[in-house]
């Protein structure tokens, strides 16, 4: 057991932003930091159709691809609002003028090896634009992030 000296000459490794475990960057640039991020996954349709040799047994064949729609919650916005790409390309989307961007996603402790000795895992979204964005409640009393949710919706993805 350490004695009380030992410990406050000892340097914290806890980082103080654990919990807002995602790193979000367009183009490369950071924007914001969440704490969840949901719908990484990719889905096709499966269109049945009956053969004649075969009535009773369906049949599939693949069909379209459905959006990719990624959900990110509970965030800390990175930077001044006024220089943060996050906002200005949600402004952007708003006056209706929609471009798509990459965005990458990138888990656990940015730019260090785990414990298995591997660099965190990235999932790059490509062709991405803002649909959705909702900001938590302004409160004085409170000090939760001011960015609730963001929804994108995505092309591609790809697990880097």
């Amino acid at each position: 057991m350490l004695s009380s000296s030992e410990t406050i000459g000892r340097r914290n490794d806890i980082d103080p932003l654990v919990s807002y475990a995602f790193k979000v960057q367009i183009n490369n640039k950071e924007v914001a930091r969440f704490s969840n991020v949901d719908g990484l996954s990719y889905e096709v349709e499966m269109i049945e159709y009956r053969d004649s040799a075969t009535p009773n047994m369906p049949m599939y064949r693949q069909g379209r691809k459905k959006p990719i729609r990624v959900t990110l919650k509970r965030g800390v916005l990175v930077g001044y609002s006024a220089e943060n790409d996050l906002l200005n390309w949600i402004t952007e989307v708003e006056k209706g003028t929609v471009s798509a961007r990459s965005v990458n996603i990138e888990v656990g402790q940015y730019g260090t090896v785990n414990e298995a000795g591997s660099t965190p895992h990235n999932w790059e979204l490509t062709g991405c634009v803002p649909t959705k964005w909702t900001l938590g409640a302004l409160d004085g009393n409170s000090n939760g992030p001011l960015v609730e949710t963001i929804e994108l919706l995505a092309q591609t993805i790809a697990r880097n």
